[in-house]
This record gives structure tokens, C-alpha cells and sequence, in this order.
């Protein structure tokens, strides 16, 4: 029989039979549209052309008579055979799908999108034959966008009838086009055989390409060396623009910054010029993918208020960090997560959770054995860091360590910026502002939350006391406020009536005297007995810096140098019970504080904002609070 160009559904040999939903068309099930953006851009990323700068992907739809496909009544009367043959099988799921497709292709006119890559070397040698005929297999390594070999599954669930048509132009000045369909298995009429569910439009009987290119688009023709893929059916929703735009720009963002990628969705074309444009342009930009798109612009722009700092990984590589807390007015923007992007500067996941107070950062991972390491062990869409994928028990550990040990470095470079005072840039004072006051003697804080409580308390006027006698209520009206003070502590004649400490000196008309007693009486007679007492007259901004190993920054803002303080965290259980954390280790300003039951003792602060660095036993969020003493 004399071959030709027609679509061919091979026999399954009496082996496997696959219905619609495979597990490689459920992958980008979820979400087909962004999947489809997402895959074949991070494909023509791979495919850049050695000596140019940048690559450039096109998005564009246009319509085509049903009859104007290739093969078009084989294909349609193929359709036909699997929805009768699950019928039969009484399988009502996809039956029903393969109705919808029976539908989608008779109809008079078919919506098509065209995806082209210019730029680009196009698929030469064995890079078309694995593109549409290998499954899990790919000639990518070291740092290339994709490595899994399934991503082109993502075409197909964006078809109507799952069809799409592969046409290359290779820099070697080759041609080369395919029809592929994934169908489901059906019977080989004449035989008691059934087909293995995908069929490919080619020249003969191997299903070899056409040497040619196709040109379904009538107003398009590639004159250079690129790829075009054709998904016939396009499933065109409404919001299509804005789901394809917004997914590249989340996972695509600083390659346009950076100038190594434009991309154009029909009429819209991004660039690096109009980023900024386009970036803050609501109606653009899907809506929970606003405040993502937004804080990666910020950031790779390093503009106000952002600080970058380069990490050495253990060895492996070195990274790049970005991070920016938000004030009261734009803390609706903050993230509170790093994004992770590697090179070829493409988005592969967030930690979340890497602060309490507004912030966002992003970390971008370049062309090092880093990048590699964790490309190997990504999942197929390229979203996550999956170390299970390593059989090998001591290279698992090894890479979880490396990951660990990764989050930990952002996460003390995060709680860096955020208490930081010295550059206008950041002012952690400037927190303070958007978050409620309180009233309480001290500050509170739901670590772990994004909300954080930060108290400005009233400064207590303290006036000279004179010898005098005392209540035994050791709180006191003060003569200014209407609120009250600590009672500082004193002594009559008869040592009668003194609060907390109790005793007295031998004279009287003291001075207070240099000692940490609480309790007691001098043989001078000349000097009072100090306490320690909770500073009600600073501020102080308390937030969890790592909830698994139990760390917490304080920042205090004093008025006042203190030389003997004493630090304490509290927590708090669902009924408010309020319970002592025990602190493990704390630094003050850079310097390792004494550690007694539980409490950092026997430290200074300073004027101004003071920095402590708190690990506890809590390994849980707690809503918490921090007290600070001095002796008065």
C-alpha cells in the first residue's frame, strides 16, 4: 500500500491499554493554561541560540476552518471510535470527555494558539524525536529550565481535543513538522487488537515528520531558526491573556529584568523597558498572583529600601539574596516568603514563612553545582525540591541538609534587615507603625503571625523621693499620670511599712547603693536597697525568626543606658495562662549574655535600638511577649 501523509493510532501489541487521564496529562491538570505558559517558555529558555542575548516567545491565537487540519476526518472519525468503545465500557468519565472533544472538532470554525520562539537553535538532531516521541527521557543537563521530560504534556491538556502540531527550523537549515494526538486505547477495526491511544501525523508508517514546515497561522511565517507549536482547539477563556501573563511573569520575572527573555501575548508585549508598566497594571495581572509579581519587581530592581546580601552554600555555590520589609502603607504587598529561582532565572518555589514581620525576598541560585544538585531532585513541573527522589539514603540527608541549611542562611539574613539601624533605608521604628498600641507594661507579639504587636508604652516620670513612709500597695498614683508606677522602695525611722524590699539602713537621707541585694539593710546607712523592676519607658518590636529551632528577635528602642538587665520570654496557652520560656542562649548587641533559670541576666543596652538574638525551647508558634528588668 502507497504511504502518505495521515494520521496513524498504532497497535498496543496486546499489552497496555491507556485511557484519557494518563498520569502524565494529570500532572498539568490543575492549572492547563499556566502549566502550558510556564513549560514551553522554560523549553525555548533551553533552546537559546550561543551568542544572542535574549530570547523571544510568542503567544498568539487565531481561527482555521475544521477542515483546514491536517487529516483532519481521520482524526475526527478516531475521536468518534474511543467515545463509542467507552461507552460500551459504560465509562461514564471519559465518555463524557470524549463528547466534549466530538464537539470541540466538529465544529465549523477551530480556535488555534500558536507559540513561537525566536532566537532560538530550533530542534536539530535527536532534540525533535524526544520532544514528540520520548516520555521521561531528555538530552538536557547542567542548568537548562527543564530536565523531566514530561513538561510537553502540558500542550495537550490545553487542546480541546488534545492535538497539537510541532513544526521546527533548525539552525542547520533543516524543516521538520508532526501531528501528535493522545487519545485514549480503542479497537483496530478488523482485528481484535486495540490502538495505544496516541496517534501522529506523518509521512509513513514509522510516523516520520513531514520535511516541512506547516503553516496553519495564515499570517504568520518564520523566516529564522525557531520552534512553533499549534494546539488546535485552544481552550480560549475568557481571562486566557491574563493567566498566561501573570504565570511567566511569576516564574519569568528577573530573565526579563535581566534581558534574557521578551515575551508577547497577543497584543501585549513585555519587555524589560515596560516591566515596571505592566507590572502594576491590576488589570493585567491575575489577582492572587499580584503581590508575588509585584515583590519580585521590587526587589531584583533594588530600589528603596532593599538590601541584598551574597551566601556562600556549604561550598556548593553561592547565592544571592534579596529582602525588604514594608511599612504600615504598603504592607499588603508583603509576601512573607523567599522565592527561589535558579538559573536560567526561572521561579522554582517560595519558603514560606521565613519572617513574622512585613518582608518579602527572593534568592536567586546561578549557574553553580548548586543549581545542578537541586535541579536533579526537582518535581516535573519544576515547582518544588523533592529529595525523596534520591535513592541513595546518604545523599538524601545530604541534600536536606543543604536545603536546611540554605532556608537557614535567608532566614538570619531576613532577621538581619529587619532589625537593622543603620542605614535610613530600613527603619525597624518605622514597623512600629502600622501595628496597634497597647496600654500593658509590656510588649506582645503572636509569633508566627503576620500581625505583630508592637506596645509604645508611656514613659513613667520619675521624680526625686525623699526618706518618707510608704503603703504597703507597692503601686502608687504618680502625680502627672493618671495611670501608676512601680513604687521604687524606701524606709521610715522604724523600719515599719516598707514594701518589697524589706529591712532598712542603719541612717537615713541614703543615696541608693551599687549592689544587686533585693532584700536586706547596709551597715553604712547611706544608701537604699535597689530591685529589679520591668522598663516601661521603651519600646520594643518581638517576632519569631525560626519556628522549628525556637528563635526570636527582640529589638528595644531605650531612652536609657542600662549595665545590669535581665531578659525574660512568656507564652501563653489557648486561655491565656501565661507560662516562663526557658531561654537556651541569648546576644545582646553582638555579645553572649549569662544565662540563669531559664532568664539572660547581667547585660547592657544602650540609647537607641538594641538588637537581642533569643533562642528558646519553644519549638511551636505561641502568641509571646518579652520582659525586660533593671535595677532602680
Amino acid at each position: 500500500m502507497e504511504e502518505k501523509e495521515n494520521w496513524r493510532f498504532k497497535g498496543n501489541n496486546y499489552t497496555y491499554e491507556n485511557g484519557l487521564d494518563t498520569a502524565d496529562m494529570e500532572t498539568f491538570k490543575k492549572d492547563p493554561i499556566a502549566s502550558l505558559a510556564r513549560e514551553t517558555c522554560q523549553n525555548s529558555i533551553d533552546a537559546k541560540k550561543e551568542g544572542e542575548k535574549k530570547v523571544v516567545i510568542e503567544f498568539k491565537t487565531f481561527e482555521i476552518k475544521s477542515q483546514e487540519i491536517l487529516g483532519y476526518d481521520r482524526l475526527r472519525a478516531e475521536i468518534e471510535n474511543c467515545k463509542e468503545y467507552k461507552k460500551s465500557q459504560r465509562n461514564d468519565k471519559d465518555y463524557e470527555q470524549l463528547c466534549d472533544m466530538s464537539k470541540a472538532i466538529s465544529k465549523e470554525t477551530i480556535t488555534c494558539l500558536r507559540i513561537s520562539d525566536f532566537h532560538t537553535t530550533g530542534l536539530y538532531g535527536d532534540k525533535f524525536y524526544l520532544l514528540t516521541k520520548g516520555s521521561g527521557i531528555t538530552d538536557k543537563t547542567g542548568t537548562t529550565g527543564g530536565s523531566k521530560g514530561i513538561g510537553k504534556y502540558a500542550s495537550f491538556v490545553a487542546s480541546a481535543f488534545n492535538t497539537v502540531f510541532y513544526s521546527t527550523y533548525t539552525i542547520e537549515g533543516e524543516r521538520k513538522s508532526l501531528g501528535i494526538s493522545k487519545l485514549c486505547s480503542s479497537p483496530i477495526e478488523g482485528t481484535d487488537e486495540k490502538t495505544m491511544g496516541i496517534g501522529y501525523y506523518g509521512i509513513d508508517l514509522k510516523n516520520t515528520p513531514m520535511n516541512q514546515q506547516i503553516e496553519l497561522d495564515k499570517e504568520y511565517v518564520r523566516t529564522t531558526s525557531g520552534t512553533d507549536l499549534y494546539i488546535l482547539g485552544f481552550k480560549k477563556e475568557q481571562s486566557w491573556k491574563q493567566q498566561i501573563l501573570s504565570m511567566l511573569l511569576d516564574s519569568f520575572l528577573v530573565a526579563i529584568f535581566k534581558e534574557e527573555l521578551e515575551i508577547k501575548v497577543d497584543d501585549i508585549h513585555v519587555n524589560k523597558n515596560n516591566l515596571k508598566e505592566i507590572v502594576e497594571n491590576e488589570e493585567l495581572i491575575v489577582k492572587n498572583m499580584r503581590k508575588s509579581i509585584f515583590s519580585q519587581y521590587v526587589l531584583v530592581c533594588e530600589g528603596e529600601g532593599v538590601f541584598t546580601k551574597e551566601l556562600d552554600i556549604l561550598g556548593y555555590g553561592k547565592v544571592k539574596v534579596f529582602a525588604r520589609s514594608f511599612g504600615r502603607e504598603q504592607s499588603d504587598l508583603a509576601t512573607n516568603n523567599c522565592v527561589m529561582i535558579r538559573y536560567p532565572y526561572m521561579k522554582i518555589k517560595a519558603f514560606p514563612g521565613i519572617s513574622t514581620m512585613p518582608c518579602s525576598a527572593i534568592c536567586i541560585i546561578e549557574d553553580n553545582n548548586l543549581n545542578k544538585l537541586l535541579k536533579d531532585i526537582e518535581n516535573p513541573q519544576h515547582t518544588d525540591w523533592e529529595p525523596k527522589r534520591k535513592n541513595d539514603e546518604s545523599l538524601r540527608s545530604e541534600i536536606k541538609n543543604i536545603i536546611h541549611h540554605l532556608r537557614n542562611c535567608i532566614i538570619d539574613f531576613v532577621v538581619e534587615v529587619l532589625s537593622t539601624s543603620e542605614t535610613e533605608k530600613l527603619d525597624i521604628e518605622g514597623a512600629g507603625d502600622y501595628l496597634p498600641e497597647s496600654n500593658e507594661e509590656d510588649s506582645e507579639a503572636i509569633a508566627g503571625e503576620q500581625e505583630v504587636t508592637v506596645v509604645k508604652e508611656t514613659p513613667v516620670i520619675v521624680k526625686k523621693i525623699q526618706n518618707k513612709n510608704y503603703s504597703k500597695n507597692p503601686m502608687v498614683k504618680t502625680n502627672s499620670l493618671e495611670g501608676t508606677a512601680p513604687d521604687i522602695g524606701g524606709h521610715n525611722d522604724d523600719g515599719e511599712d516598707s514594701p518589697v524590699p524589706q529591712g532598712e539602713n542603719a541612717g537615713n537621707q541614703g543615696e541608693p547603693h551599687e549592689s544587686n541585694e533585693t532584700k536586706g539593710s547596709t551597715e553604712e546607712g547611706d544608701k537604699d536597697i535597689l530591685k529589679h523592676v520591668p522598663l516601661t519607658d521603651i519600646k520594643k518590636v518581638f517576632f519569631v525568626s525560626n519556628k522549628e529551632n525556637g528563635e526570636y528577635v527582640a529589638v528595644i528602642d531605650s531612652i536609657y543606658e542600662e549595665a545590669d538587665c535581665e531578659l525574660e520570654v512568656h507564652y501563653f496557652d489557648d486561655v491565656g495562662n501565661s507560662y516562663r520560656a526557658k531561654i537556651i542562649n541569648c546576644m545582646v548587641n553582638g555579645a553572649e549574655t549569662e544565662i540563669q533559670d531559664g532568664k539572660a541576666i547581667k547585660f547592657k543596652i544602650g540609647l537607641g535600638k538594641n538588637k537581642a538574638m533569643i533562642k528558646t525551647n519553644l519549638k511551636d508558634y505561641y502568641r509571646c511577649e518579652v520582659k525586660l528588668y533593671a535595677n532602680r
